[in-house]
């Protein structure tokens, strides 16, 4: 007979703390569908449903792959708890492409550390170690289904391995395995210098580790979203970006999320943004940076937490080819 302490602390951790939405979100199965890539969209508030130029359009928003140009790749890698454990951490890297007369595909890989935990019999002799985690492929596809409407689609397979069979006192691995969509829509209005956005995330059937009678559901979630540029030069752009969106969940509340970017001369851009998520205790300030340069960017936020909980930082660099 075994037992597992410090037993996904990670896991604990983050649901107590990293989660935009503490409470709806606990409810929640495959954690890793619910974090958001990109650092740009961080230092905005993660207002970006409705702008989503870049390879991280297959998480945020399918619908903007219609208007991708080119070709792009995206790579973040984060500690989520940094001051509370350093070993949970979230890795994630896109990329999408044009592909003349049919729209926009990508791809991604998403990866969720909870850190390394410790296996003990019932005289707390210790049996080994190992770490929980998830991971998570993505396709996806967009095209222009009228004249400035995208529609896209995204399909999805998550892998969450809690514990290993050996291990455990029933001697039954504590993993599971489920699919889930994204569709979404975005909408330029190019007389307005906007765009609005839509997206429905994470539908599919719910994912049980052990027992099939106490699956989880999955974190679906609806987001709208409006992208609006007024000031517009060779020298500098001004973006204003909103967003709200609701875990589709019991009691999941409604979180209002907005940001701004000052960009100057397509190389230096300076972010703001603030997310009001009361229920997940989160109502604070944005801000972060980009700089790019003959394609390559690398962006920089700090982002707020639970109250209980330091900000935390977020890199990610692209390459824009």
């Amino acid at each position: 007979m075994s037992r597992i302490y410090s037993g996904c602390l990670g896991l604990l951790l983050l649901l107590a703390g990293y989660a935009n939405t503490a409470n709806a979100q606990a409810q929640a199965g495959a954690q890793s569908l619910l974090i958001a890539p990109g650092a740009r969209a961080d230092g905005m508030g993660r207002a970006y449903v409705a702008l989503a130029d870049d390879a991280n359009a297959v998480w945020w928003n399918p619908g903007a792959l219609a208007f991708v140009n080119g070709r792009d790749a995206a790579f973040m890698y984060t500690k989520l708890v940094p001051d509370l454990a350093d070993d949970v951490f979230f890795s994630y890297m896109s990329y999408a492409q044009h592909v003349e007369g049919w729209g926009g595909i990508g791809a991604s890989l998403g990866y969720l550390s909870y850190g390394k935990s410790i296996a003990t019999d019932v005289d707390g002799i210790e049996l080994g170690t190992f770490t929980s985690y998830e991971i998570a492929p993505t396709i996806a596809y967009g095209t222009e289904i009228m004249k400035d409407f995208g529609f896209g689609v995204a399909l999805k397979v998550v892998r969450v391995s809690l514990a290993p069979a050996d291990l455990t006192q029933d001697r039954a691995e504590g993993s599971g395995t489920t699919f889930a969509a994204d569709i979404g829509g975005l909408y330029k209005l190019p007389a307005w210098k906007a765009s609005v956005g839509m997206a429905i995330q994470n539908l599919g059937p719910n994912i049980a580790y052990i027992d099939q009678d106490q699956s989880d559901p999955l974190g679906r979630n609806v987001k709208f979203g409006v992208a609006v540029a007024p000031i517009q030069s060779e020298l500098y752009r001004v973006l204003v970006v909103a967003d709200v969106n609701k875990l589709l969940l019991k009691d999941g509340p409604w979180i209002e999320n907005g940001g701004a970017e000052l960009e100057f001369n397509k190389l230096l851009a300076l972010r703001v943004g603030y997310i009001n998520d009361p229920r997940g205790t989160i109502q604070d300030l944005t801000y972060g940076l980009g700089l790019s340069y003959r394609g390559i960017r690398l962006d920089y936020a700090s982002v707020p937490q639970s109250e209980f909980l330091d900000r935390v930082n977020r890199f990610s660099a692209s390459y824009h080819f």
